[in-house]
């Protein structure tokens, strides 16, 4: 895996909530401020992004894409940090520009899936996992079958791509969604489960663990252990820009 930000960089508090984020800029945006052109200004919203200063880069996305507004490029790169910065429905709406635009359709159907899913349109959320799923290799699938599911279980309706997991499943780095599927699935019993859970020291991976392994406790009733489970994800904030961190956050203060 890269370097996927600074070791300087604001946090969910800032980004998620409402909290101030107060950074000094990087060189490299410092070096950026006076970008005026439309390549410049994505340039800049890169490097705050690297930052994860999230709302400040959506502000330079949206000088860009008032330069270009058929430019396809400002939309996908705008749509993601809606989401980073819990604006569902803003993000849905950049993505089905992209797809008005000609993006790519298991690219957008993913995202627009997770963005209608943090929206709480769980059925809408549904479709786009289903025009995703066969679209993309068996280690994006994994990750389509994994907000399919979670979609179906809010819901209470039965999760149909699930069908299609097998344990054999080439997932690639995406171990934890393949791990919560098996659960889902019946092939993972609950204990291991929690060994799990107890032994992960990656905070990217235990999010993703623990927000599936919370949503799949709910579906079944056990409300005490899926929010205990949904609280342990808040404080384990190293990758708090993971999907699952962000689907824990927006539950956190929702349910």
């Amino acid at each position: 895996m890269g370097t996927y930000f600074a070791d300087l960089r604001a946090g969910p508090d800032s980004q998620l909530g409402s909290a101030p984020c107060r950074m000094a800029d990087s060189p490299e945006v410092e070096a950026l401020r006076q970008a005026e052109s439309f390549e410049d200004l994505l340039a800049l919203a890169k490097a705050l992004c690297f930052q994860l200063r999230y709302r400040e880069a959506l502000t330079v996305y949206d000088r860009a894409i008032a330069l270009e507004p058929e430019n396809i490029l400002g939309y996908r790169q705008r749509a993601p940090r809606y989401i980073n910065t819990l604006q569902p429905e803003k993000a849905v709406k950049d993505l089905l520009k992209c797809r008005e635009l000609g993006g790519d359709e298991a690219d957008l159907s993913y995202r627009l899936g997770i963005a209608q899913y943090l929206a709480g349109d769980f059925e809408a959320a549904m479709r786009e996992e289903e025009i995703c799923y066969p679209l993309v290799d068996e280690e994006m699938g994994i990750a389509a079958l994994y907000w399919h599911t979670m979609s179906a279980l809010r819901l209470g309706t039965e999760p149909t791509l699930l069908r299609c997991y097998r344990p054999e499943m080439r997932v690639g780095h995406h171990t934890a969604y393949e791990r919560v599927m098996a659960l889902s699935s019946g092939s993972l019993p609950w204990e291991e489960m929690q060994t799990l859970l107890q032994e992960e020291p990656s905070d990217l991976e235990y999010s993703m663990l623990a927000y599936g392994s919370s949503v799949f406790c709910r579906s079944l009733g056990h409300e005490g252990e899926a929010e205990t489970l949904l609280r342990s994800i808040l404080p384990r904030d190293n990758f708090w820009i993971s999907y699952a961190y962000i689907a824990a956050w927006n539950d956190s203060y929702s349910l």
